[in-house]
């Protein structure tokens, strides 16, 4: 089998010359380093009864809460799990994207322009992506609401601006 590569590349190297091997072998060093680095990763296995939760305001401990699963919401990406109890939002910014999936209760999402009670009702395992920088709001039908959310930047929010009349 060895002998059989060393044939092909022979063959190669008449017919394109040196660049080919090296291009080829840059490409094959480049991949093996790829597929090194990944085993770098370390698995992450969060059972739902270990999350820590706290408040996003510590001066309201009964809010709106998060556990980090990954990365650091403050600084850059990351993925989390939030839940609040029933009641909205009023409409609201985040600079970075985020994707969201409900995982218990019931959810209204709408965007500017938009009006909640349009907006549908939106059960365990419903999905929304949310670009930044985009106003939305946000409502828990049901007692509480949990969400896994990962974010591609960091998390923040403010409230939407409303137009000046």
């Amino acid at each position: 089998m060895v002998g059989d590569a060393m044939r092909f590349f022979a063959k190669l190297k008449q017919r394109y010359g040196k660049l080919l091997i090296v291009g080829t072998v840059c490409g094959l060093t480049v991949f093996a380093a790829g597929v090194h680095a990944d085993d770098k990763k370390k698995m992450v296995v969060t059972p739902f009864q270990d999350a820590k939760f706290v408040p996003i305001d510590p001066a309201q401990p009964d809010g709106p809460q998060i556990a980090a699963l990954w990365g650091d919401p403050a600084k850059g990406p990351s993925a989390m799990l939030l839940k609040f109890k029933k009641g909205g939002s009023p409409l609201h910014i985040h600079t970075s994207d985020y994707h969201l999936t409900l995982l218990q209760g019931t959810m209204k999402h709408w965007g500017k322009g938009e009006q909640e009670a349009d907006a549908k009702p939106l059960g365990p395992g419903s999905y929304w992506f949310q670009p930044g920088n985009q106003a939305h709001g946000d409502s828990c039908l049901s007692d509480e609401c949990v969400m896994f959310i990962k974010w591609e930047g960091k998390r923040d929010g403010r409230l939407a601006e409303e137009p000046k009349k």
